[in-house]
């Protein structure tokens, strides 16, 4: 059996690369990046964080709070930092809104499982989700996106500090400064603060979409 020799290339230039590294590449400049890593600590913090609410004693709670704020701390982390060293990628993108609603989401289902906080707000949170991420898909379905606005921005604030506030229940302050500070009061005023912001801003996104579709509409026509 004969076997052939590869050409050398000509002129004296450099071998093509395997794809494979290329692909290696593409992987670790869109993957692997501190922000998309700070994306997936907040993301690896969430079944930590609902174990030690399912623990219930007082030691569990204070970390429980300890390591939903240090998580909610990521989230501003991780996009100032995609945005000042320009390292915005389509994994980011998908990866970090996932993330705020699975520490937000599952945390509060959980809250509400122990009977800690008002089922209102936490259906009315859960129905804009959802309600989003369909008015989302028809947006992508016409080739539009639309970036979130101020009141979206404010919900998720008021969401991230309310929640530490529910899961430091009074008893944590009694047994620790014999104080009864009722955190979670608080807590449900700030919880219901972000319900405002997610209705407000789901209207905004609406009214921006149903803006946005007409333009496009419009300008097919003509």
């Amino acid at each position: 059996m004969k076997f052939r020799k590869k050409k050398a290339p000509k002129n004296g230039a450099p071998r093509p690369k395997p794809k494979i590294f290329s692909k290696l590449r593409d992987f670790k400049k869109d993957v692997l990046t501190v922000p998309n890593l700070l994306t997936g600590i907040r993301i690896g913090a969430v079944p930590l964080i609902l174990w030690l609410l399912y623990l219930d004693s007082t030691s569990a709670r204070i970390w429980a709070a300890v390591a939903y704020s240090l998580a909610s701390i990521t989230d501003f982390f991780d996009g100032w930092i995609a945005r000042k060293y320009g390292l915005v990628t389509v994994t980011g993108k998908l990866l970090d809104p996932l993330a705020d609603k699975f520490i937000v989401l599952l945390t509060l289902v959980v809250l509400l499982d122990k009977a800690e906080v008002a089922l209102l707000p936490v259906l009315l949170i859960l129905a804009r989700e959802f309600y989003i991420f369909g008015i989302r898909a028809l947006a992508v379905e016409h080739g539009l996106v639309i970036s979130a606005g101020q009141g979206g921005k404010w919900k998720t604030t008021f969401q991230m500090v309310a929640i530490p506030f529910l899961i430091l229940d009074r008893r944590v302050f009694i047994e620790l400064f014999n104080r009864d500070w009722d955190l979670p009061y608080w807590g449900n005023i700030l919880l219901w603060i972000s319900v405002f912001f997610a209705l407000q801003s789901a209207w905004v996104y609406t009214v921006t979409l149903k803006r946005r579709l007409f333009e496009s509409t419009h300008h097919e026509e003509l």
